[in-house]
């Protein structure tokens, strides 16, 4: 009997029917598109500047005066239309002073004229420290701007001119140094082609070499070599022997003993 209950469970399980499942429909509605374009209005442009043909005007000058590296030049130069003129000057290694003074006209071309001028070599080491002062940095930006530039077309001059001008100077130097025995100088004068001066210089014998000279024209280097005073010849004495002592016995002390 319990036999065939349990037969009857087991038939009433595998004879039950399979589980029905329905998803639900999902529901969605995706809205319309919708785009405007932006409005791009047309675009404007406003003739190009013209700009005046003024002449131009200015001044500029600088200096650079360094004893410790010895450089001592500076420049100075003004302009108004087609007029300019300025002048420059710089310390030469001999001492002298080239000055260079010139200006243009117009279509004068370049006119320069250049002259020397003597300084004493004592002269540079007595000149003071050179004193700097820094200047307050001031910047103020300014706004930015710009407008496109007019390119007129290019006019070319003929080529400057320059005179054909003899030279003319007249320079001279002299040092005398005690403490190291220098002592020499030179003086020149040329006036075109003719060309004079003397040079001396103060032996070890203690004579003066004095050199005159001259140069006219085609005549070429002409010279006369002249002496002044009488040499000298001191007397050699030599230095006195090194005398040499023998150096002393050394001296030892015992050792201590210890009882």
């Amino acid at each position: 009997m319990i036999v065939v209950l349990f037969a009857a469970l087991v038939a009433a399980a595998f004879a039950r029917p399979d589980p029905q499942y329905s998803s639900p429909t999902p529901a969605y509605n995706p809205p319309a598109p919708s785009y405007n374009a932006p409005a791009h209005p047309r675009p404007s442009y406003s003739a190009a500047p013209a700009y005046p043909d003024t002449p131009p005007q200015y001044n500029s000058q600088y200096a650079v005066r360094d004893d410790y590296s010895g450089n001592d030049y500076g420049h100075e130069e003004s302009r108004d239309g087609y007029n300019t003129q300025g002048t420059y000057s710089v310390l030469l290694p001999d001492g002298r002073v080239q000055r260079v003074t010139y200006y243009v006209d117009g279509d004068s071309g370049y006119v320069a004229e250049v002259v020397l001028f003597a300084a004493l070599v004592a002269a540079a080491f007595a000149r003071p420290d050179p004193q700097y002062s820094s200047p307050t940095p001031a910047y103020n930006p300014p706004a930015p701007s710009y407008n496109a530039p007019a390119h007129p077309r290019p006019s070319y001059s003929a080529a400057p001119a320059y005179p054909d001008t003899p030279p003319q100077y007249n320079s001279q130097y002299a040092v005398r140094d005690d403490y190291s025995g220098n002592d020499y100088g030179h003086e020149e004068s040329r006036d075109g082609y003719n060309t004079q001066g003397t040079y001396s210089v103060l032996l070890p014998d203690g004579r003066v070499q004095r050199v005159t000279y001259y140069v006219d024209g085609d005549s070429g280097y002409v010279a006369e070599v002249t002496y002044e005073g009488e040499a000298q010849y001191p007397a050699y004495h030599p230095a006195p022997a090194p005398s040499y002592r023998p150096a002393p016995a050394p001296s030892y002390t015992p050792a201590p003993s210890y009882a």
